[in-house]
């Protein structure tokens, strides 16, 4: 049996795993919002401005910690957790076809609901811990679990785009 080395293959393409060029495949398309399909498009808008509500929230309450022992894991669980909602809101905007749940079918509207409910709902959560910052003096705003229930829905709603899309007899 030869012995291959990297030296072996000449371009990416001839590689024996072709298809392989990151850890989460397609997820950088869906950081581009520039594209002629509208409603892909405003899915993508809607996925950005959830990261970028849910990073403005992490970045502004974690400097809140800059002199306590609880910054440096704050930071480390705030990148995973910003990869981890990056790639459920990615799999929510791919997601094509109709899924069942609980006998009910639903469609690719009812999915951009949700996401422009979502959102809505952190632009919401957001000015909520602020003015509760402003108001009380204090570091943090107090709406945490409001963050991890949205954190929660997202990964369900996920969840459910994976599965197998219904077919229509």
């Amino acid at each position: 049996m030869p012995v291959v080395t990297i030296h072996d293959y000449n371009t990416p393409r001839s590689r024996q795993c072709p298809n392989l060029r990151t850890y989460w495949p397609g997820l950088s398309q869906s950081f581009n919002p520039c594209i002629s399909d509208r409603p892909l498009m405003f899915r993508r808008c809607a996925f950005l401005s959830i990261l970028i509500l849910r990073l403005l929230h992490s970045t502004l309450f974690t400097l809140a910690y800059a002199t306590s022992l609880f910054w440096l894991p704050s930071i480390l669980l705030n990148i995973l957790f910003f990869f981890f909602v990056a790639w459920n809101l990615h799999l929510i905007v791919e997601m094509r076809g109709e899924r069942k749940v609980f006998g009910m079918t639903f469609g690719r509207p009812a999915f951009d609901m949700f996401l422009w409910l979502m959102a809505l709902g952190h632009v919401w959560i957001l000015g909520w811990d602020f003015l509760m910052a402003v108001v009380s003096f204090e570091a943090y705003g107090g709406a945490s679990w409001l963050w991890a229930t949205f954190l929660l829905m997202i990964f369900a709603v996920a969840w459910i785009s994976t599965w197998e899309p219904e077919v229509s007899l």
